[in-house]
């Protein structure tokens, strides 16, 4: 017999997410400074150390960076570990950032560098001419960079759309194969990729609001649509709709969503 899921409108799941990080906000805070320390530090000191002056170090230097990307990647899990844990109300700290260290990270390395080589090969028609012509006009440099950013937006959002809940099918699924979390991610976002498209469009407002507040704002709005998203890979696996025990009391941080109830 074949079992239906509800499947829950994004103001549903977004409601949820407010719900479980209600007085929690704290720790997931802190765990995104990390996170954007562990980004951020390496990546200064590679543009501080590494010279591009020739074709040689920009490679090295965009080389550097992937490594870079590919390891924050596996931190990035680690959030979605974190994120996990307080959705289902289970113990959950800054720590859980490290999860996916000593669960297979080789796993969460070919998937980011899957969906990284296919970024690449985007990105590659506009970054080329900028490498290869110094003899480039300011506008056009400026031109080619700036579409250059519009295709990788719009290649990252179709990505997410693809495989954006492989990292919590690995995190539940300490076996799984990369590939085959990969293709367990396809099935599942079948008619489901415009309730998520939905979703991460309704968040718009907000982050202009998180700009307007000279970025600060994110460190609020991260979390609630990491948290959202959690929810809706709960939604689509039948998770949230599965009898569950009575959770454990979790404790109050004291940081409240400042949202309300958008």
């Amino acid at each position: 017999m074949e079992i239906y899921f509800m499947k829950r409108k994004s103001a549903a799941i977004k409601l949820i997410a407010r719900e479980n990080l209600s007085g929690r906000y704290g720790t997931p805070m802190a765990a995104l400074l990390l996170m954007v320390l562990c980004s951020l530090l390496p990546s200064m000191l590679i543009v501080n150390t590494m010279s591009t002056a020739t074709v040689l170090g920009i490679v090295t230097t965009q080389l550097l960076n992937y490594m870079v990307s590919l390891l924050v990647a596996v931190v990035g899990a680690g959030y979605a570990k974190l994120m996990l844990n307080i959705s289902r109300q289970e113990p959950f700290a800054v720590k859980d950032l490290f999860f996916a260290f000593s669960h297979h990270p080789d796993r969460f390395i070919i998937v980011h560098l899957i969906l990284l080589v296919i970024q690449f090969i985007f990105a590659l028609p506009f970054d080329l001419p900028n490498y290869l012509n110094k003899d480039m006009s300011d506008n056009a440099v400026l031109l080619l960079m700036l579409f250059g950013s519009l295709a990788n937006m719009v290649v990252n959002m179709i990505l997410g759309l693809f495989f954006g809940l492989a990292d919590y099918l690995l995190l539940d699924n300490t076996e799984m194969s990369a590939m085959e979390a990969m293709r367990e991610n396809l099935r599942l976002m079948k008619g489901n990729k415009g309730r998520l498209f939905c979703m991460d469009l309704s968040f718009i407002p907000l982050m202009l609001l998180c700009v307007l507040s000279c970025y600060v704002g994110f460190l609020w709005l991260t979390p609630y649509m990491r948290a959202a998203e959690t929810i809706f890979y709960m939604d689509v696996t039948g998770e949230l709709d599965a009898p569950k025990p009575e959770p454990a009391p979790q404790p109050n941080d004291g940081y409240s969503n400042p949202f309300g109830t958008y």
